[in-house]
Protein backbone atom coordinates (compact mmCIF):
# COMPACT_ATOMS: atom_id res chain seq x y z
CA UNK A 1 0.00 0.00 0.00
CA UNK A 2 1.15 3.06 -0.72
CA UNK A 3 2.22 5.56 1.63
CA UNK A 4 -0.48 8.29 0.63
CA UNK A 5 -3.56 6.18 -0.61
CA UNK A 6 -5.88 8.28 -1.85
CA UNK A 7 -9.46 7.82 -0.84
CA UNK A 8 -11.87 7.82 -3.78
CA UNK A 9 -15.38 9.21 -3.24
CA UNK A 10 -17.67 7.63 -5.62
CA UNK A 11 -21.06 8.92 -4.91
CA UNK A 12 -19.80 12.83 -5.08
CA UNK A 13 -20.93 14.82 -8.07
CA UNK A 14 -18.46 15.90 -10.67
CA UNK A 15 -19.59 19.47 -11.54
CA UNK A 16 -18.14 21.59 -14.54
CA UNK A 17 -14.98 23.80 -12.90
CA UNK A 18 -14.96 27.37 -14.45
CA UNK A 19 -11.98 29.51 -15.59
CA UNK A 20 -8.96 29.86 -14.78
CA UNK A 21 -9.91 27.19 -11.65
CA UNK A 22 -10.57 24.22 -14.16
CA UNK A 23 -7.10 24.90 -15.52
CA UNK A 24 -5.25 25.21 -12.16
CA UNK A 25 -7.09 21.93 -11.04
CA UNK A 26 -5.91 19.43 -14.00
CA UNK A 27 -2.40 20.52 -13.70
CA UNK A 28 -1.90 19.24 -9.63
CA UNK A 29 1.31 17.22 -10.24
CA UNK A 30 1.56 16.22 -6.88
CA UNK A 31 0.43 19.74 -5.32
CA UNK A 32 -1.89 21.94 -3.18
CA UNK A 33 -2.61 25.38 -4.74
CA UNK A 34 -1.11 28.03 -2.68
CA UNK A 35 -4.24 30.76 -1.84
CA UNK A 36 -4.11 33.40 -4.43
CA UNK A 37 -2.90 34.83 -7.65
CA UNK A 38 1.31 35.26 -7.60
CA UNK A 39 1.49 37.72 -9.83
CA UNK A 40 -0.38 39.88 -12.51
CA UNK A 41 0.89 37.81 -15.17
CA UNK A 42 -1.14 34.82 -13.96
CA UNK A 43 1.43 32.93 -12.90
CA UNK A 44 0.32 30.42 -10.09
CA UNK A 45 3.31 28.57 -7.16
CA UNK A 46 1.80 25.32 -6.28
CA UNK A 47 2.54 23.53 -2.40
CA UNK A 48 4.22 20.32 -1.88
CA UNK A 49 2.52 19.56 0.97
CA UNK A 50 -0.84 18.13 0.15
CA UNK A 51 0.04 16.07 -2.82
CA UNK A 52 2.28 13.38 -3.61
CA UNK A 53 4.26 11.49 -6.49
CA UNK A 54 4.36 8.47 -6.19
CA UNK A 55 5.30 5.44 -8.11
CA UNK A 56 5.21 1.82 -8.32
CA UNK A 57 7.50 -1.19 -10.19
CA UNK A 58 6.92 -4.89 -10.19
CA UNK A 59 9.73 -7.33 -8.58
CA UNK A 60 10.61 -10.74 -10.14
CA UNK A 61 6.90 -10.83 -10.77
CA UNK A 62 5.84 -11.59 -7.36
CA UNK A 63 5.08 -8.15 -5.74
CA UNK A 64 5.15 -4.62 -6.21
CA UNK A 65 7.81 -2.22 -5.07
CA UNK A 66 6.16 1.28 -4.33
CA UNK A 67 7.49 4.91 -3.12
CA UNK A 68 7.55 8.38 -3.28
CA UNK A 69 9.26 11.30 -3.57
CA UNK A 70 9.29 13.43 -0.68
CA UNK A 71 10.37 16.91 -2.26
CA UNK A 72 9.26 18.39 -5.25
CA UNK A 73 8.50 21.88 -6.76
CA UNK A 74 5.73 23.29 -9.43
CA UNK A 75 4.77 26.32 -10.84
CA UNK A 76 2.08 26.83 -13.30
CA UNK A 77 1.35 29.44 -15.98
CA UNK A 78 -2.20 30.47 -17.05
CA UNK A 79 -3.37 31.51 -20.25
CA UNK A 80 -7.07 31.89 -19.34
CA UNK A 81 -8.30 33.30 -22.99
CA UNK A 82 -6.26 30.20 -24.84
CA UNK A 83 -6.92 27.20 -21.98
CA UNK A 84 -4.91 24.77 -23.79
CA UNK A 85 -1.77 27.35 -23.39
CA UNK A 86 -1.57 26.39 -19.87
CA UNK A 87 1.92 25.76 -18.86
CA UNK A 88 3.04 22.83 -16.45
CA UNK A 89 7.01 22.79 -15.02
CA UNK A 90 7.59 20.74 -12.16
CA UNK A 91 11.23 19.94 -10.52
CA UNK A 92 11.79 16.72 -7.87
CA UNK A 93 14.88 16.10 -6.09
CA UNK A 94 15.81 12.50 -7.37
CA UNK A 95 17.64 12.60 -3.58
CA UNK A 96 14.65 12.40 -2.06
CA UNK A 97 12.99 9.45 -3.57
CA UNK A 98 11.40 7.33 -0.61
CA UNK A 99 10.19 3.69 0.30
CA UNK A 100 9.40 1.37 3.22
CA UNK A 101 12.71 -0.94 1.90
CA UNK A 102 15.73 1.15 3.02
CA UNK A 103 17.92 -0.79 1.46
CA UNK A 104 15.79 -0.03 -1.98
CA UNK A 105 16.48 3.81 -1.35
CA UNK A 106 20.11 3.12 -1.49
CA UNK A 107 20.18 1.27 -4.66
CA UNK A 108 17.54 4.03 -6.35
CA UNK A 109 19.75 6.79 -5.54
CA UNK A 110 23.13 5.11 -6.63
CA UNK A 111 24.49 5.28 -10.32
CA UNK A 112 22.99 2.63 -11.33
CA UNK A 113 19.26 3.97 -11.15
CA UNK A 114 19.03 8.11 -10.35
CA UNK A 115 23.11 8.87 -9.55
CA UNK A 116 21.95 11.59 -7.31
CA UNK A 117 25.33 12.44 -6.84
CA UNK A 118 25.61 13.35 -10.37
CA UNK A 119 21.78 14.42 -11.69
CA UNK A 120 20.27 15.69 -8.22
CA UNK A 121 16.93 16.78 -10.44
CA UNK A 122 14.06 15.04 -12.06
CA UNK A 123 12.44 18.02 -14.71
CA UNK A 124 8.68 17.83 -16.48
CA UNK A 125 8.01 20.40 -18.78
CA UNK A 126 4.62 20.76 -20.68
CA UNK A 127 4.01 21.35 -23.93
CA UNK A 128 0.38 20.78 -24.59
CA UNK A 129 -2.62 20.86 -22.38
CA UNK A 130 -5.88 18.98 -24.13
CA UNK A 131 -9.60 18.80 -22.04
CA UNK A 132 -11.08 15.86 -23.10
CA UNK A 133 -13.86 17.21 -20.47
CA UNK A 134 -14.57 19.36 -17.44
CA UNK A 135 -13.12 16.51 -15.31
CA UNK A 136 -10.66 14.89 -17.86
CA UNK A 137 -7.45 16.17 -19.50
CA UNK A 138 -4.13 14.89 -21.04
CA UNK A 139 -1.21 16.61 -20.16
CA UNK A 140 1.76 15.90 -22.44
CA UNK A 141 5.49 17.39 -22.76
CA UNK A 142 9.09 16.50 -22.01
CA UNK A 143 10.71 14.75 -18.53
CA UNK A 144 14.23 14.79 -18.02
CA UNK A 145 15.78 12.41 -16.29
CA UNK A 146 19.72 11.23 -16.04
CA UNK A 147 19.86 14.76 -18.46
CA UNK A 148 17.82 12.55 -20.94
CA UNK A 149 15.08 14.11 -22.05
CA UNK A 150 11.97 11.97 -23.66
CA UNK A 151 8.18 12.79 -24.36
CA UNK A 152 6.00 12.38 -21.24
CA UNK A 153 1.75 12.03 -21.09
CA UNK A 154 -0.17 12.31 -18.30
CA UNK A 155 -4.10 11.48 -17.36
CA UNK A 156 -5.49 14.01 -15.43
CA UNK A 157 -9.23 13.27 -14.24
CA UNK A 158 -10.94 15.15 -11.11
CA UNK A 159 -12.22 12.46 -8.49
CA UNK A 160 -13.96 14.33 -5.94
CA UNK A 161 -15.59 17.63 -5.67
CA UNK A 162 -17.42 18.57 -2.47
CA UNK A 163 -17.52 21.36 0.32
CA UNK A 164 -15.71 21.29 3.05
CA UNK A 165 -17.59 22.60 6.13
CA UNK A 166 -14.63 23.32 8.27
CA UNK A 167 -13.71 25.83 6.43
CA UNK A 168 -16.34 27.08 3.91
CA UNK A 169 -14.27 26.27 0.97
CA UNK A 170 -14.56 23.75 -1.48
CA UNK A 171 -12.41 21.29 -2.06
CA UNK A 172 -11.45 19.03 -5.58
CA UNK A 173 -9.26 15.94 -5.34
CA UNK A 174 -7.46 15.10 -8.79
CA UNK A 175 -5.57 11.47 -10.00
CA UNK A 176 -3.02 12.15 -12.53
CA UNK A 177 -1.26 8.66 -13.46
CA UNK A 178 1.11 7.90 -16.54
CA UNK A 179 3.90 5.29 -16.99
CA UNK A 180 7.50 5.09 -18.46
CA UNK A 181 10.39 2.46 -19.47
CA UNK A 182 13.76 3.09 -17.04
CA UNK A 183 15.83 1.98 -19.50
CA UNK A 184 15.11 5.17 -21.93
CA UNK A 185 16.66 7.39 -19.45
CA UNK A 186 19.96 5.03 -18.55
CA UNK A 187 18.73 3.18 -15.75
CA UNK A 188 19.05 -0.78 -17.36
CA UNK A 189 20.30 -2.47 -14.19
CA UNK A 190 18.51 -5.64 -12.66
CA UNK A 191 16.32 -6.27 -15.39
CA UNK A 192 15.53 -9.39 -14.76
CA UNK A 193 14.63 -8.62 -11.35
CA UNK A 194 13.21 -5.16 -11.70
CA UNK A 195 10.54 -4.85 -14.60
CA UNK A 196 11.62 -1.65 -16.86
CA UNK A 197 8.08 -0.16 -16.36
CA UNK A 198 7.31 2.66 -13.95
CA UNK A 199 4.36 3.92 -12.97
CA UNK A 200 3.57 7.19 -11.63
CA UNK A 201 0.33 8.25 -9.45
CA UNK A 202 0.21 11.79 -8.85
CA UNK A 203 -2.47 13.10 -6.35
CA UNK A 204 -3.81 16.45 -5.08
CA UNK A 205 -6.18 17.77 -2.52
CA UNK A 206 -6.79 21.16 -3.25
CA UNK A 207 -8.99 24.16 -1.71
CA UNK A 208 -10.89 26.43 -4.18
CA UNK A 209 -10.84 30.26 -3.77
CA UNK A 210 -14.46 31.50 -3.17
CA UNK A 211 -13.35 34.76 -4.20
CA UNK A 212 -11.78 33.41 -7.98
CA UNK A 213 -14.47 30.65 -8.21
CA UNK A 214 -17.08 33.19 -8.64
CA UNK A 215 -15.63 34.88 -11.61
Amino acid sequence: MSILEFIHRPNSPLRPIRGAWRLLLLVSVGAACLPGRASADNSYALDQRYGSIEFAVDSAGIFTAEGQFKRFRSDLMIDEAHPERTRIAVDVEAGSVDMFWPEGVTMLRSPDYFDVQKFPGVHFKSSKVEALSPDHYIISGLIEIRQIQKPFVLDARMVDRHMDSANKMEIADFVVSGALKRSDFGMVADQGLVSDTVKLKITAHILLNPADRAN
